[in-house]
């Protein structure tokens, strides 16, 4: 440890980035749509600990992860420390002081349980969420089981730089507005790229102000109902180009396509064998006429019918996830597989120009049969690669 001071202060703030940041915490920050990039916003966050234990190593050392340190917060209901050090700052015994805090921060997590009103005075929350004038990411997760009271209305401050908001409808906080409700926080949020929603949505919420994000390309849709999808068509969404669906549930899709189904290019079907048990990809095909992309993990995906060509789509990407019943290279593993592929013929996709295969492929691109499957492809000029 003597020896760090001898390397140079910004090769080291490499290093500890890149210890900080691996592949799979990427997907927490990104505001722009990936295939296949699915984040639990439930899961811990195993970097925390790494940042922790790099900021007591030594004094230097504390002075440069200080800022990863604060990127990703939680807020609690009330914890006077974190205002402190995002407000004031510290000044430690040694002489070395932290300048204040907030600036650094760009993903917050804000549990239901925080924004509990319990009287009619500003809830310390927001004044924490003010202070971060630079956050980009914004996590609202489901609501414990502890009961939790909301009896006042509430704010929400400004919030320019947030460019994504990943929401999990709660209608008891909902009542109380501000940074409780969707719109309200949308209303906020005039530079949103990218929206992840989730929730059951009473109905007297349909009456909710509108929302125009002129700037959200990315929607992923969770587990929603009929209500959240009418509140949802309500909503002006001009650069809306990227759909991505984690379940499917019996909700009626078709006002959303009629509001959003022209303009959208990419769609994905996320891993639920809800996808098998039902044909919703011919839903997706029929109510997005100009969709150029399409994704889904094809063994939890019901084989469409195709009642006309699709002329604009270009690329298809298939993942390679298993689902729980059909074991890799059985006869019904080929026979799904065939069923899809089989599909991809120049009369239903005349413009078909990429068949790209994510996941692992390995065990399966290597045999013959799959060979055989995607000759037809390959004869017509189609090009068939790995992702």
């Amino acid at each position: 440890m003597a020896n760090s001071p001898s390397l140079p202060v910004e090769l080291w703030l490499e290093i500890f980035r890149w210890a900080t940041l691996p592949e799979s915490a990427l997907a927490f920050y990104t505001t722009e749509y990936r295939p296949f990039e699915y984040v639990d916003t439930l899961r811990l966050d195993e970097t925390k600990w790494t940042k922790r234990v790099l900021a007591l190593v030594c004094r230097r050392w504390r002075l440069w992860t200080v800022p990863l340190l604060y990127e990703d917060i939680t807020i609690p209901r009330a914890y006077l420390p974190l205002t402190r050090m995002l407000r004031y700052g510290q000044c430690h015994e040694d002489g070395t002081t932290i300048p204040p805090c907030a600036t650094w921060v760009r993903r917050v997590q804000l549990p239901y349980s925080s924004t509990a009103v319990t009287s009619p005075l500003p809830i310390e929350p927001v004044k924490v969420l003010s202070l971060c004038s630079s956050v980009e990411v914004l996590v609202r997760t489901e609501k414990s089981l502890s009961p939790v009271a909301y009896e006042f209305d509430t704010e929400c401050p400004p919030l320019p730089s947030l460019k994504r908001i990943d929401w999990w409808h709660d209608n008891e906080a909902a009542r109380t507005g501000g940074i409780n409700s969707l719109p309200h926080v949308l209303s906020n949020a005039p530079n949103l790229e990218y929206l992840s929603v989730g929730g059951e949505l009473w109905p007297n919420f349909l009456h909710t102000p509108t929302v125009y994000l002129p700037r959200l390309a990315t929607l992923r849709v969770r587990r929603v109902n009929a209500f959240f999808v009418l509140q949802m068509c309500r909503w002006s969404l001009p650069t809306l180009r990227h759909l991505a669906f984690e379940e499917f549930h019996s909700t009626d899709y078709w006002p959303f396509w009629q509001t959003f189904g022209p303009q959208i290019r990419t769609v994905e079907l996320g891993v639920s064998l809800k996808f098998y048990i039902r044909d919703f990809l011919s839903v997706v095909l029929s109510g997005c006429p100009h969709l150029e992309h399409l994704n889904y993990y094809v063994h939890c995906t019901h084989v469409p019918r195709i009642d006309k060509p699709h002329n604009s789509i270009k690329t298809v990407g298939l993942h390679a996830c298993s689902n729980s019943f059909s074991r890799i290279e059985s006869p019904q593993f080929w026979s799904h597989l065939r069923q899809h592929l089989e599909t991809f013929t120049k009369l239903n996709y005349p413009a078909l120009e990429r068949l790209e295969l994510y996941g692992n492929w390995a065990s399966v691109a290597d045999d013959e049969e799959f060979e055989h499957l995607v000759k037809p492809l390959r004869d017509r000029g189609c090009l068939v690669e790995m992702a």
